[in-house]
């Protein structure tokens, strides 16, 4: 028996090894599952949103408002009003539905900073705040999911990328790890585990490089509903800022909100026809 034949006997038998124990772990799957969609039954309570009484309510549905138990992405360049634009949409949902449970996780930001903001600002005061910097000596993870279980219906998440690198260092995880863990705790409180059954809409703010290309894995995109771009045309008096969203499950995408952001004020234009470069613009007409 030459050496070819002994090898190509040798991993003929292996496969067949292979193929027998997969044979043997082979368990019937439950299919009866699978039905109509006609027949499909959806919790009520997902199908609830909450409104901003701004422009952004048709930016995110087409409904007119921000769903519950989604997931929102929002990158920019530093500097171009991601924290600002959201904080105005958490503060706004506060203010109109007093019932709603809003909150804002400050990863990078200190107490001065964000009091600032409430100095231009004042309806941010509304909103209930954790800052990272008030829990550096307890476990980052820990505390994530202990308040997170309370219940929200609202959490901006400010950054992305500030959040898993304090669980990496307080649990010892890695980057992928952390990742995972982040899904996992969005993915429960979408569904509505925690101790009020609320199904938690999560706002959460990631950085990009300087060539504007997402910091992170896939794996944090594909648990979002939509991914909300915010961007900068000119670097000039800040102008040609707009929004779009590449991806949107529940409204359009693809569509130029342009805004200006004031002293005190965000004004939010639309982008009503185009015509290869030629475009005009409507303005809403109120700053808010």
């Amino acid at each position: 028996m030459n050496k070819k034949t002994y090898a190509q006997q040798y991993y003929a038998k292996l496969k067949q090894k292979r193929a027998e124990a997969q044979q043997s772990e082979f368990k019937p799957v439950d299919l009866s599952k699978i039905k109509r969609l006609d027949s499909l039954m959806v919790n009520s309570n997902l199908m609830k949103l909450y409104k901003t009484g701004t422009m952004v309510d048709t930016m995110f549905s087409h409904e007119g408002g921000i769903p519950v138990g989604t997931n929102v992405m929002c990158t920019g360049d530093p500097g171009v009003g991601k924290t600002t634009l959201l904080m105005h949409t958490l503060s706004n949902i506060q203010y109109i539905n007093p019932e709603a449970k809003c909150l804002f996780i400050s990863a990078e930001m200190s107490k001065l900073q964000v009091f600032k903001y409430t100095q231009r600002f004042p309806e941010f005061a509304n909103l209930e705040t954790m800052f990272s910097s008030d829990f550096m000596g307890s476990n980052s993870k820990e505390v994530m999911e202990q308040l997170l279980d309370r219940g929200y219906d609202y959490v901006l998440i400010d950054s992305i990328v500030e959040v898993l690198d304090s669980v990496k260092e307080d649990a010892s995880m890695s980057q992928g790890q952390a990742e995972k863990w982040l899904i996992d705790l969005c993915v429960k409180n979408n569904e509505a585990e925690n101790q009020e059954k609320r199904h938690t809409t999560f706002l959460l703010i990631q950085q990009v490089t300087k060539n504007g290309v997402f910091v992170g894995s896939n794996k944090l995109k594909h648990i979002t509903d939509a991914h909300m771009e915010i961007k900068r045309e000119s670097d000039r008096d800040g102008g040609g800022t707009y929004i779009t969203f590449s991806k949107n499950r529940n409204g359009n995408a693809g569509i130029r909100y342009n805004f200006r952001l004031g002293n005190n004020t965000i004004t939010y234009d639309v982008l009503t026809e185009q015509d290869n470069a030629e475009a005009t613009f409507e303005l809403e007409g109120a700053a808010f």
